[in-house]
């Protein structure tokens, strides 16, 4: 008989749980389990224990809820010394319970009496489970949830659930709005019954590849609503079962009219833009063919005429550049432009010659300093882009008295440098220069501040880019990188 009762006492002390005994007739805890010294914080101890009930819960309400639990199964034959006869199992109920410390914990507790020898309630056996990080991580998805249907619910985006068969299984007052009613009328209704057939079909195909696959799609339509067109943007993605099959589809749409709108005035401004500069272009092409004809004839009667020869060279240049802003206006409109390869010293040894008249009257000297087997694939509009550094440099750096042209090859690109040694432009306004409208000098404008934005748009073109880095001393490096 000691044995077993060894046994017995060996088992509860080593169960996986916290177990307390607890003495009804003075309101005591008078045993614990190892586990349960250890979830309240008490040292162990062979000592007889005598607790008092009232110390393991965490305020007066928990213990009174407790003995209101007990009283309710046993009170009776506790009092009257008769037989307990209650013996179905018993549920699982949550206290607050209080470590030895003061701090509480969520304790999930199940509770059985202890007999006598004539079945009379001598005490409570309380086994309990720690549910504290449990209830907290509980607490933390139930607060999580009511935070998703609220974004859901006020979300001004149409969000709606649906089976393989068309049935909306939820939504939100958006999508409700959308269809003219509140979710409890739309919810339940198949989509046949929502929408006209043409978007019904959309919807169906686009389910039924989904539930096959399992995978998203996103798609624009318009639809009408009233008397107007609505652009929307659906994107439909699986919800899928613990066991991976596709068991509805979750749908958002976004209405998308005035960006649509919006890009349909920029594609009809671009396509009249375009025209304009077509026709701009082509009229200004025939009088300064006929300038260009008439000096180069006059050429050759006053072959020393700088009158005729100046005004050759513009017509000439007149006229590539009209042919330029034809390819840099198709460059705009996202049109691919024809490259060629073109050997860099060449071509900036034939730019520089353009500027030899204005080199000289500002006593500059211009430096090319760029190795012959320098190539680039580029359309001849680069020249441009090359043409409006060197002029700057002119314009807006001459006390420096030199421009030194350099070009280093890199991996997979080439970048050209336009350096000046006049003043440096400030470091805050580096990044703005290349912006249509903004001059590089503070004073009274005498342009449109485009030469930079052009540059910039060129280069653009030919997936490069440009910048500005101050030079040393004084000066600028105006670069344009060019993939090779």
């Amino acid at each position: 008989m000691e044995e077993l009762k060894r046994h017995v006492t060996d088992t509860l002390e080593f169960l996986p749980g916290a177990l307390i005994e607890i003495d009804l007739s003075n309101q005591l805890v008078t045993y614990m389990n190892r586990m349960a010294f250890f979830l309240f914080g008490y040292s162990p101890t062979k000592e007889p224990l005598a607790i008092p009930i009232k110390d393991i819960f965490l305020n007066e309400t928990e213990y009174l809820r407790a003995r209101s639990l007990t009283e309710s199964f046993a009170l009776e034959s506790y009092e009257k010394q008769t037989p307990y006869s209650r013996h179905e199992a018993q549920q699982l109920h949550d206290f607050w319970l209080k470590k030895v410390d003061g701090t509480g914990f969520c304790g999930a507790c199940q509770g059985s009496f202890i007999l006598d020898d004539s079945d009379v309630p001598l005490g409570v056996r309380l086994y309990i489970r720690d549910l504290t990080e449990q209830r907290a991580t509980e607490a933390a998805l139930q607060a999580s949830e009511e935070k998703y249907r609220t974004l859901v619910e006020f979300s001004s985006d149409l969000i709606f659930l649906v089976d393989d068969e068309g049935i909306v299984l939820s939504l939100n007052k958006a999508a409700a709005k959308s269809v003219g009613g509140v979710p409890e009328q739309i919810q339940g209704k198949r989509l046949s019954q929502l929408f006209p057939p043409d978007i019904v079909e959309k919807y169906q195909e686009s389910l039924k590849e989904i539930f096959h696959s399992g995978k998203g799609s996103n798609y624009e339509s318009n639809i009408r609503m009233g008397d107007r067109i609505v652009w929307i943007d659906t994107s439909l993605n699986p919800v899928k079962s613990n066991s991976g099959k596709v068991s509805a589809v979750l749908g958002v749409s976004r209405n998308i009219t005035e960006r649509k709108l919006a890009e349909i005035k920029i594609e009809e401004s671009d396509s009249l833009r375009e025209l304009l500069l077509d026709v701009v272009t082509h009229d200004l092409k025939t009088p300064a063919s006929v300038i260009y004809g008439l000096a180069d004839m006059a050429r050759e009667y006053l072959p020393e005429d700088e009158i005729v020869k100046s005004i050759f060279l513009s017509s000439q240049r007149l006229l590539g550049v009209l042919e330029n802003t034809s390819v840099l206006s198709r460059a705009v409109f996202g049109e691919q432009i024809p490259k060629s390869v073109l050997v860099l010293n060449e071509l900036m040894l034939e730019i520089g010659n353009e500027f030899t008249s204005q080199l000289e009257s500002t006593g500059m000297s211009l430096e090319i300093q760029i190795p012959t087997e320098i190539k680039i694939t580029a359309n001849p509009l680069i020249a441009e882009a090359f043409k409006n550094y060197i002029s700057n440099a002119i314009k807006y750096a001459r006390d420096g008295k030199r421009i030194i042209i350099e070009a280093i090859e890199g991996n997979d690109s080439v970048l050209i440098g336009f350096k000046d040694f006049g003043r440096t432009i400030p470091a805050e306004k580096r990044s703005l220069i290349f912006e249509r409208g903004s001059q590089l000098s503070n004073a009274k404008k005498n342009g449109r501040g485009l030469g930079l934005a052009i540059v910039k748009r060129i280069a653009k073109a030919h997936n490069g880019d440009v910048g500005v880095e101050p030079n040393q001393p004084s000066g600028n490096i105006f670069y344009i990188r060019l993939p090779q």
